[in-house]
């Protein structure tokens, strides 16, 4: 009887469960299909209508691809090439994930539940995938992925995050230290190519004429700040508006994870260092790059994020002439403003005033659990008084104003840009415009075509720029 037992438990019901799974779902479920490589994915329906992601991987026998890996033999097909990339990889299971562009982030929450993504095709929702790892996998997961970030976790030290070699910002915990649920990891993958604000007037995400007036605040060097709330888009909408910088300005960016890439040929990127448990290394924090960079000679300083007393650092390099951009976390100008004076910020409201542009980017659930992100508004702080400039209407997905003479009229700043810019006998609604018209004319570009069209318009006159 306990024979008869053991034999049900056996590795028969496992492999059958596993072909269960490597088959594609029922067709009338799927609602999105598509291959990589030799590997085939399926956005399908659950029983509850939710979104799921299912991905089959060709069939190889273990011991083919053990005999490849050794060197006694040469992959033969794409389906051998695509085994010992993926044992070679270091992301084991995962490594499916890892390799479909369409997946934008990726997370395990512990062992026995299904690991889930952000999918490109199902946009700003997490989407579970049909792939379940045990505790063995997840722990030995977190300790390759921290390592591919140059960080060690352990019982120690349970909790690491950084960059890896791929350019993948991960954050892992280990065991049951600090994570109830025991070892877990979040890995997100940037875009092979960097977002533009062609991108994003294509994605409506903002206006053509709404992108002509940060260009020129962009320009001038004003102090901008993205403000919203997590996972609304303030980083890609900050990578974006730094190709609107001159090229030939001199730009520092300085993150805790390297996240923006600059095509501008004068672009230096620093990065923080924590401390390491046991060893004897300073930690370097944004405040200290900060003060660093004011002895680098930039046009630019750019922050991924501010969270504490750097913001009176970036204040003062902006009073001292630098241009100034990074994102912060608020849910409005007002409330931006609130938190830049409370502590741990401590901004002092003479301080504030330097603060010329809050550019508000959300993320907003629309009918199916979808989202969208649109800039819903954008302010200046005008001698204490925050001045809104545009804004978004959510009825008819429309922004406002519609025309440079009324842009003109509710700014506060853009009078005080143009003087900067040293171009007051030009006409400004007129350059607006026309602004406008070349970004809708640049949208489909290339990141490498959109920066070479803007560093024409600014080494050639403007009419010059519009014919090219």
């Amino acid at each position: 009887m306990l024979e008869a037992l053991m034999e049900v438990l056996r590795s028969p019901k496992k492999e059958e469960r596993r072909e269960e799974l490597q088959a594609p779902p029922e067709e009338w479920r799927i609602l999105a299909h598509y291959g990589v490589g030799p590997v085939r994915y399926y956005l399908y329906s659950d029983d509850m209508g939710l979104v799921r992601l299912r991905f089959v991987e060709p069939q190889v026998p273990e011991e083919r691809v053990k005999e490849v890996l050794s060197g006694l033999s040469k992959p033969e097909g794409e389906a051998e090439e695509y085994h010992v990339k993926k044992a070679l990889s270091g992301y084991g299971p995962i490594y499916p994930l890892v390799a479909d562009p369409n997946v934008e982030e990726i997370a395990v929450e512990g062992a026995g539940k299904n690991v889930s993504v952000i999918h490109r095709l199902v946009p700003a929702r997490w989407v579970d995938v049909d792939l379940v790892l045990n505790a063995a996998t997840v722990d030995s997961l977190a300790v390759q992925l921290a390592r591919k970030a140059g960080r060690l976790v352990s019982i120690a030290s349970p909790y690491a995050e950084g960059l890896t070699t791929e350019g993948f910002r991960v954050a892992v915990t280990f065991m049951k230290e600090i994570s109830r649920f025991g070892s877990s990891f979040v890995l997100r993958k940037y875009p092979e190519k960097p977002t533009t604000i062609g991108d994003m007037i294509a994605s409506r995400i903002l206006s053509p004429l709404m992108a002509s007036y940060l260009w020129l605040m962009v320009e001038a060097q004003l102090f901008t700040m993205v403000i919203g709330s997590m996972g609304a888009g303030k980083t890609t909408l900050l990578q974006a508006l730094t190709g609107f910088i001159p090229p030939y300005y001199r730009v520092i960016t300085i993150e805790d994870t390297p996240e923006l890439r600059l095509l501008t040929p004068h672009w230096d990127s620093l990065i923080t260092r924590p401390s390491m448990p046991g060893e004897a290394l300073t930690e370097v924090d944004l405040e200290a790059l900060l003060k660093f960079s004011l002895r680098r000679r930039a046009e630019y300083i750019i922050v991924g994020e501010v969270r504490g007393r750097e913001a009176r650092i970036l204040a003062q390099a902006a009073a001292l002439g630098h241009g100034v951009m990074t994102t912060f976390h608020a849910d409005s100008p007002e409330g931006a403003v609130l938190r830049l004076q409370m502590e741990p910020i401590g901004l002092p409201q003479l301080f504030l005033r330097l603060l010329a542009v809050m550019v508000h980017v959300r993320k907003m659930p629309v009918y199916g659990g979808k989202a969208r992100r649109r800039v819903s508004g954008v302010a200046e702080i005008y001698e204490d008084e925050i001045v809104k400039v545009f804004s978004w209407n959510a009825i008819d997905d429309s922004f406002s104003p519609h025309s440079a003479e009324e842009v003109i009229k509710r700014s506060a700043r853009i009078e005080e840009a143009w003087q900067k810019l040293g171009a007051p006998h030009r006409e400004l609604a007129r350059e607006l415009e026309g602004r406008a018209e070349l970004l809708e004319k640049l949208v489909g570009l290339s990141p490498e075509d959109f920066h070479k069209a803007i560093a024409r318009f600014y080494m050639s006159s403007y009419g010059e720029a519009i014919r090219a």
